[in-house]
């Protein structure tokens, strides 16, 4: 079972394994199939469906089932999802969708929004039911049986791979494009004067226990990494 949290790579882990699945892409609105689509299956109902969500609709058999996410640490990832080109897809006179690429510095009130109302990485893996703490490139025992195990975003191809030679999947086509890419290259160096107040709001929300998961704690540690990071993925 793969649960898939926001900008974690998880519509290209879904370019690889559709045809493994029995889950359908379907589009509606700005979505094109490709970066931006919705998944639907007999027991998925949407593409960022929850672990908890899963043990409900499968019931016991759930208990035997090892289930994948990738984790990236918050500040990052909440950055990340802020400038995501599905949040600035906007509607054409001919009917059509543009990118609105939307390059210019956070809006602390939106973002401070944005945080609040979406998942965090423990949310959507239910870790209040999974005893031991759960790290990254580690797995842990779930309440209802299930193994999860939380892969790294910072090695997305190399971790695919892996995951599809451990399970049997033959990915030797791995598409070589990025998938829902942002539009704006550096993040960081856009909002270098309000860095620490975006970090401190994801680091005090509910996002803040998933920093856990990783190796760097803390404001700085936090930061360190997202400079580091966006040197790679937007």
């Amino acid at each position: 079972m793969f649960i898939h949290v926001p900008k974690t790579g998880g519509n290209f882990f879904t370019r690889c394994f559709l045809r493994f699945s029995d889950d359908a892409i379907i589009t509606s609105g700005h979505q094109d199939g490709t970066d931006r689509f919705e998944l639907n299956g007999q027991a998925t109902k949407s593409k960022h469906q929850t672990l908890a969500e899963y043990c409900d609709l499968i019931g016991p058999a759930f208990s035997g089932y090892t289930v994948y996410a990738f984790a990236r640490p918050p500040v990052e990832r909440m950055i990340s999802l802020y400038y995501s080109p599905h949040r600035w897809m906007r509607e054409q006179e001919d009917g059509g969708f543009g990118l609105d690429a939307r390059n210019e510095p956070i809006d602390l009130q939106e973002f401070e929004a944005l945080v609040s109302t979406n998942h965090s990485i423990s949310n959507l893996l239910d870790t209040q039911n999974i005893p031991a703490r759960l790290m990254l490139n580690t797995s842990a025992l779930h309440a209802s049986g299930a193994r999860v195990s939380l892969l790294n975003f910072a090695k997305l191809q190399s971790g695919l791979k892996k995951f599809g030679r451990k399970n049997g999947f033959d990915l030797s086509d791995i598409p070589a494009k990025k998938v829902n890419s942002s539009a704006v290259n550096n993040p960081v160096a856009l909002n270098a004067g309000q860095m620490d107040h975006l970090a401190e709001t994801v680091l005090d929300s509910h996002h803040g226990k998933d920093q856990e998961f990783f190796p760097a704690t803390g404001l700085k540690g936090a930061l360190d990494g997202v400079s580091r990071w966006f040197n790679l993925y937007a």
